[in-house]
């Protein structure tokens, strides 16, 4: 019965171990999923803002101001964006940093 109590808890213990990393890599795909989304967010605003300046030149216009509301708007979005996906790199740096910490006090 020894033998068998001992492979179970080995059981129990690698299954642990498959969770944990199951769990890891969930959340860094997901979050990596998210950089994805953010940077297809910020070529639409580009694009967005590329069509903006070219209809302001379609119809006339010589100047725009950098104050322009609609720049402002994009522009800061765009930020915010990229801010995010800085957050979300980080976050993944830390999940591999925590996990690879772990390892080593294993």
């Amino acid at each position: 019965m020894g033998l068998l109590g001992d492979a179970g808890k080995t059981f129990i213990k690698y299954s642990e171990k498959i969770v944990e990393k199951t769990e890891e890599y969930t959340r860094i795909a997901k979050l990596t999923l998210d950089i994805k989304k953010c940077d297809e967010s910020i070529t639409q605003a580009q694009a967005d803002m590329g069509r903006y300046v070219m209809q302001k030149i379609d119809e006339g216009a010589t100047e725009l101001s950098l104050s322009d509301d609609y720049i402002k708007t994009t522009a800061g979005r765009i930020n915010e964006l990229k801010e995010s996906i800085s957050r979300k790199r980080q976050e993944i740096r830390d999940i591999r940093e925590a996990a690879a910490a772990k390892k080593v006090n294993q």
